[in-house]
């Protein structure tokens, strides 16, 4: 569901009425927080949700971003930042695959990183609305303290790719 609502929110957001959008996406962000309160309590984590939650998360951030660039909300450099780590870690993921060395957990860092991009995203869409238009520093500020984070746990995921790949090397007949 979440997935799906991307393209509603852009068209919402991008059409002119991004205070519905803004609803739309803090639906959204909720019922990802629910599901995952709900899947960790009663013990159903899947793999398919190991894999589709973060890439959820991916899609949201890129989206948001780029809405936000769309519309001036966003300095075009900060949202390539982050769409840049994006595309670099989703870009590692298949090379751990086909080496058969499994997925890396998601780190702490990486968890604080896209809380701090989706509240920081967030403010500058309600900011776009016109509501809290005085506190958009906050937003800023949030968008660009998440980039920092992103590239550490971009930093962290390497590091643990390169140890990875080290130990199957040290492994190999």
């Amino acid at each position: 569901m979440r997935l799906a609502s991307v393209p509603v929110f852009l068209w919402l957001f991008l059409g002119g009425h991004e205070l519905v959008a803004v609803y739309v996406y803090g639906a959204a962000a909720f019922s990802d927080f629910v599901d995952g309160v709900i899947a960790r309590a009663l013990k159903q984590v899947t793999e398919l949700g190991k894999l589709l939650d973060p890439l959820a998360d991916r899609i949201f951030v890129i989206a948001l971003a780029a809405a936000l660039v769309a519309r001036g909300t966003l300095f075009w450099g900060l949202a390539v930042a982050v769409v840049a780590r994006d595309v670099l870690v989703l870009a590692a993921f298949p090379m751990l695959e086909r080496r058969g060395l499994g997925r890396i957990p998601v780190h702490f860092v990486g968890k604080t990183a896209t809380a701090l991009l989706l509240f920081g995203l967030s403010w500058l869409a309600l900011t776009a609305s016109g509501i809290g238009w005085a506190l958009h520093a906050v937003g800023e500020g949030s968008v660009v303290a998440g980039a920092i984070a992103y590239w550490a746990a971009g930093a962290i995921y390497l590091r643990e790719m390169r140890a990875r790949i080290q130990g199957a090397r040290g492994r190999a007949p």
